[in-house]
């Protein structure tokens, strides 16, 4: 299967092959990133803050039923690249299959669930009324569009599982350009409010996820589906969803403890929730170097479990520390000492920019611990120990609940600065455990592509 459109990382130098691989998932995600960051700086520029404020209470709504949706693509991911990794061509077309017609299923499902649950939703968080109609329209184009979302996360994951990153990164930068211009298009030109912003989100998306499995097709020969292969495999969308539906499970948790979050920073007005919005986008920002991290050492477990080497697998462990350590000790001191001017792009508003600085100085100095904990939940998912993956997504959820209800009683609005650090550190623990009991070995040998292969012969 040897193909220089993918990479098969089972073999050759640990650290270069996944700082290689994890630069275009990088970048990749940056391009989102600077969309999301149009999103927030031209609605607030055009718009003002009450829409800004909108944007970020439906940002936080939506991310729960996404969560289904990116559980569904690693599932994906993880299936095909232990496939890879075990050189089972046939298996990896026959994944692909199952996974798209899971993935149909459930951009349905994230659809129709989406655009009924909008206004109960956004009455859980405490929006206020005069925020409602902005933060529902908003919604209601995202969940109506899901289906661009879904196709790009799904082709991309399926040829980052085969050790291509570049390709999707390249589409998802013309995806971003798109972006920023229809932004300005749907807010600025054409006074569409904030729905304007989601619209011009979903229709970039939807070109991004085109242009990738047009290529997936295209280019890779051995994913090229004939019609008589397009029967769905029960067993196989069993395993996607075995994968999956855990990983969904724990950010959908993850979620439900950020809308807690976000329901006490509403109390607090428009002034904080602006602050608060900005510093998401901010940490989402600094998060995208774990996310990177992670994926590329998500891919690397999965193939090298599929070919059942461990102890390659403990090696890519200790490079993804590496990783972590040279990226955040540049991006944290960046960030420290960038605060106030980055609040002064989003917002001339003093009392935001003073809650925004003070919040972003803070969580600086936790981020490598936030780090560390997507590289436990990349090796345990995709060695086969996705059961506490979910329960690393129940510790986050009572230390963030239960710190985001206690800590303003104790230390006033300075407490709520501290909750997500705290989460970071416990979840991170809850991981380090269990990957150095070493269960995970034993998980990935039962369940890895190689080991069901074996047992069935």
């Amino acid at each position: 299967m040897n193909n220089e459109k993918v990479m098969d990382m089972t073999r050759g130098p640990v650290l270069s092959q996944m700082a290689k691989f994890a630069l275009p998932v990088l970048f990749g995600m940056l391009c989102q990133r600077i969309y999301n960051f149009a999103d927030t700086y031209i609605v607030g520029r055009f718009l003002g803050d009450e829409a800004l404020a909108a944007v970020s209470i439906a940002g936080t709504a939506m991310y729960m039923l996404f969560s289904i949706m990116m559980g569904v693509t690693t599932g994906v991911s993880v299936v095909i690249s232990q496939y890879y990794g075990a050189q089972q061509e046939d298996q990896i077309r026959h994944t692909f299959v199952a996974g798209a017609y899971v993935a149909a299923g459930m951009t349905a499902l994230i659809t129709v669930g989406g655009m009924l649950t909008v206004n109960p939703l956004l009455r859980i968080l405490r929006t206020s009324e005069a925020l409602l109609p902005a933060a529902g329209a908003y919604l209601m184009v995202i969940y109506a569009g899901s289906c661009g979302t879904m196709l790009y996360n799904f082709s991309s994951s399926v040829l980052r599982a085969l050790g291509n990153s570049l390709v999707p990164l390249l589409f998802l930068i013309v995806s971003s350009v798109l972006n920023v211009f229809l932004d300005i298009v749907f807010v600025a030109w054409i006074p569409m409010g904030t729905a304007g912003a989601a619209f011009a989100t979903v229709l970039a998306q939807m070109i991004s996820g085109i242009l990738c499995m047009w290529y997936a097709w295209r280019i890779l020969p051995f994913l090229r589906i004939r019609k008589t292969e397009w029967k769905l495999d029960f067993y196989l969308a069993g395993q996607v969803l075995r994968y999956g539906l855990p990983t969904g499970l724990q950010m959908s948790i993850i979620s439900i403890s950020d809308m807690t979050l976000q329901a006490v920073i509403n109390t607090y007005g428009t002034t904080m929730i602006v602050a608060y919005g900005v510093c998401m986008k901010v940490e989402g920002l600094g998060f995208q170097l774990a996310d990177a991290i992670g994926s590329s050492l998500g891919t690397f477990t999965g193939q090298n479990v599929g070919a059942g080497d461990f102890g390659r697998v403990r090696k890519g462990v200790r490079s993804a520390y590496v990783m972590n350590g040279v990226c955040y000790g540049i991006f944290c001191p960046v960030t420290f000492v960038c605060a106030r001017p980055i609040m002064e792009a989003f917002t001339q508003t003093p009392e935001a920019i003073r809650f925004g600085v003070e919040y972003m100085r803070i969580f600086t100095g936790f981020f490598i611990a936030g780090g560390i904990l997507v590289v436990y939940h990349n090796i345990l998912r995709a060695s086969g120990d996705v059961s506490v993956t979910v329960l690393m997504g129940v510790s986050e959820v009572v230390t963030r609940i239960g710190c985001a209800l206690l800590f303003p009683r104790l230390f006033g609005y300075r407490g709520l600065w501290f909750v997500s650090p705290l989460t970071w550190i416990c979840a991170a623990l809850v991981g380090a455990v269990r990957y150095y009991s070493g269960t995970w070995e034993k998980k990935a040998a039962e369940n890895s592509a190689l080991g069901r292969i074996k047992s069935d012969v």
